[in-house]
Formats: structure tokens, C-alpha cells, sequence
């Protein structure tokens, strides 16, 4: 059993939500004795730096549409277009996006032709994907990740998500893909992983990175092990790691920056979004931990991302909202810039 399982059974309210913060949440005076919005932050300030992020995780209709009323990847790219972003990366939990990346691409071209007649400009964000390796796609299938990678296009290999046997295990089913065996990693991975280091040998800058998805910490930690012993040249990212399921405290995220890891902060993970209802995020937690990494590590392994995709929580207007909450709690331009901006660039190989 992983140590999030053990916790899980044994804390009430997750890994890091205390029993001190939900009853501040819900206290009947909130309003007048809790709120702090932070500082005052210039919508335009937030438009300015919104130009030239890069988004290496973000989810699209028709793709995922399992979850009814996504906006869809076309709608979501134009958006980001015209926000001047940079580079999208889709991902999508049961199939390969990089070859929806291509048809998108040629189409914000066009697009961008038939504005140039008119006098218009647009500027095309970059469009790209990667694939989900849950069990839509054969699983832990190396063919997949090779058929993938040939497509172009495709900068990241997500580990599994909903078939990962680590949320299995929080879910209460059994089964589910594991990465370890005996203490080592499955053959499969060991296959996958090479692959992944020849391909980003290419000679064009080209390359792709490896997202731990929902993969438990510990099985994390081996990868990183792995990866660092073999001297491969392959990031690996950790998907949103304020999200419960997928939740580092400091000692684990520091310890995964020192192995050379990059930690996403999600927007819809860290900000409440139009949707989520009554689902509670860890709010204090993700700014604290992001300022906290920042003064002990350097922004240089964090990424931002949003995440977002989910109905009532469209990427551009979700940037804007955690450009803004970033700002308000204290995070500098700067560091926003190279976490937004910057690394995400080089896991791209923009």
C-alpha cells in the first residue's frame, strides 16, 4: 500500500486539508472575518503576461467527450490565439491528440490567411499533443507510444490516469496498470523510456516528455530513479500536484525537484472555477507550496498549467483568473514568466 493510501485512511480530510481549515471554510461569519482577496492586480497586467504562455496541459471537445459540455479544442485554440498565447498541449484520458494537433494547425493557418485579406492579423498559437497510455490504448504499449511519436507533434507521453492502479486504489476497484514490479519498473516502461530517450536525440530540437499522470509517489520516485541512473534525457513532469489524488507535501516535492522532476500547479486544481461545485481544493496549500519551492528551489522546475477544458472552466479565462490569483498572493512577474513562459518552452523544445 502506497503511504497516500495509508494516510488516506487514517486522515479525514486528505494529505494536507486540516480539521482547523474546514471549519475556517465554513464558518457562518466567512465574509466578514476570513476573506483576504490580496493585492489589487491590473486586468491589463494579466493580459500582458498572458502573451506568450505556453499551456502544456489543457483537455478539448470532441476528445473527452465523456464529460459533456467541454469546450471544444478549435473554440479553445482560436481563444488562445488570439490571447496571444504560444503552445497548447492537449491531453485526453483514452486516445492520441497529437494528430488532432495537425489538423488544427493547418486549420488556425488558414484561418490566419483568410484574416491577412482582410487586414486582420492572427497569430496561430502551436498546437500540440501527446498520448494517454491507459488501457484505450493497449496500456503500457510501447507500439502506441512509437505510432504516437511518429505522428509528430507530440510532446508529451502521459502515464496512466483513470487506469492507473493508484487511483483504482483510491477509487475502491481492483486491477489497474502498475509501473513497478519487484521493486523495478515494468519491462514495458523500461521499452517506452528508451524510445523516448532516442527520440529526443533528434537533431531538429524536437522532443516529448514523460507526465507521471496518476501514477502513485512512490512509483514517481522510481521513475526519477530510473531516469537519473541511466543519464536519460527525458523530463519528467508530475501532473498536478496539489490535487488530492495527486498531492506532494514540501519534503516530497523538494525531494523530486532535487532528482530533477517538474511539478505542475493546475489552475482548476488550485483556484475555484465555474463548475466544481462542492469540491474542495486546497487553496492556502498550492500558494504556499508554489512561494515556498520558489525562495527554496528557484521557479526553474515548476510549471503552470491549467488543466482546464472542463465545462464552465475554458483555458484562456482560467490563465487569466490564476495570473491574477498569483499576483494578488504575492508571486512575482518574474517568476511567473519563467514558470509559465520559460520551462514549459524547454519541455517543449520551443
Amino acid at each position: 500500500m502506497s503511504k497516500a493510501m495509508e494516510e488516506w485512511k487514517k486522515k479525514k480530510f486528505g494529505r494536507v486539508i486540516t480539521e482547523e481549515e474546514l471549519a475556517r471554510r465554513t464558518s457562518p461569519v466567512w465574509p466578514y472575518k476570513y476573506f483576504k482577496p490580496g493585492t489589487p492586480v491590473d486586468p491589463k497586467k494579466v493580459d500582458e503576461l498572458l502573451r506568450g504562455v505556453s499551456d502544456i496541459h489543457v483537455h478539448g471537445a470532441p476528445l473527452g467527450g465523456w464529460l459533456a459540455g467541454r469546450p471544444t479544442m478549435v473554440e479553445t485554440c482560436i481563444e488562445a490565439s488570439e490571447a496571444e498565447m504560444k503552445a497548447l498541449v492537449f491531453k485526453d484520458h483514452n486516445t492520441m491528440t497529437n494528430n488532432c494537433a495537425s489538423i488544427i494547425q493547418d486549420f488556425l493557418g488558414k484561418m490566419k490567411k483568410e484574416k491577412a485579406i482582410k487586414g486582420e492579423l492572427f497569430s496561430p498559437v502551436e498546437v500540440y499533443g501527446g498520448i494517454t497510455l491507459n488501457n484505450t490504448v493497449g496500456g503500457m504499449n510501447p507500439r502506441a507510444v512509437e505510432v504516437a511519436l511518429g505522428y509528430g507533434r507530440c510532446k508529451e507521453i502521459w502515464l496512466p490516469s483513470l487506469d492507473a492502479r493508484h487511483q483504482c486504489e483510491a477509487m475502491g476497484t481492483s486491477g489497474g496498470l502498475s509501473m513497478t514490479e519487484g521493486g523495478d519498473l515494468i519491462p514495458e516502461l523500461k521499452k517506452i523510456l528508451d524510445m523516448m530517450a532516442d527520440y529526443n536525440k533528434n537533431s531538429t530540437g524536437d522532443r516529448t516528455a514523460l507526465s507521471a499522470c496518476h501514477v502513485s509517489n512512490e512509483e514517481k520516485f522510481a521513475i526519477l530513479d530510473y531516469v537519473n541512473k541511466k543519464g536519460m534525457d527525458i523530463a519528467v513532469i508530475m501532473d498536478h500536484v496539489t490535487q488530492e489524488l495527486t498531492m506532494l507535501n514540501p519534503v516530497e516535492a523538494k525531494e523530486m525537484i532535487d532528482k530533477g522532476a517538474y511539478l505542475e500547479f493546475a489552475e482548476c486544481s488550485c483556484t475555484p472555477w465555474p463548475g466544481m461545485q462542492d469540491w474542495i481544493i486546497a487553496f492556502d496549500y498550492s500558494f504556499a507550496l508554489i512561494k515556498e519551492l520558489i525562495k527554496e528551489k528557484g521557479p526553474d522546475h515548476i510549471v503552470l498549467i491549467t488543466d482546464a477544458g472542463q465545462p464552465g472552466n475554458k483555458p484562456v479565462p482560467g490563465w487569466k483568473m490564476f495570473i491574477k490569483t498569483l499576483l494578488s498572493q504575492g508571486v512575482s512577474e518574474a517568476d511567473i514568466k519563467i514558470m509559465a513562459k520559460d520551462v514549459p518552452a524547454k519541455l517543449l523544445g520551443l
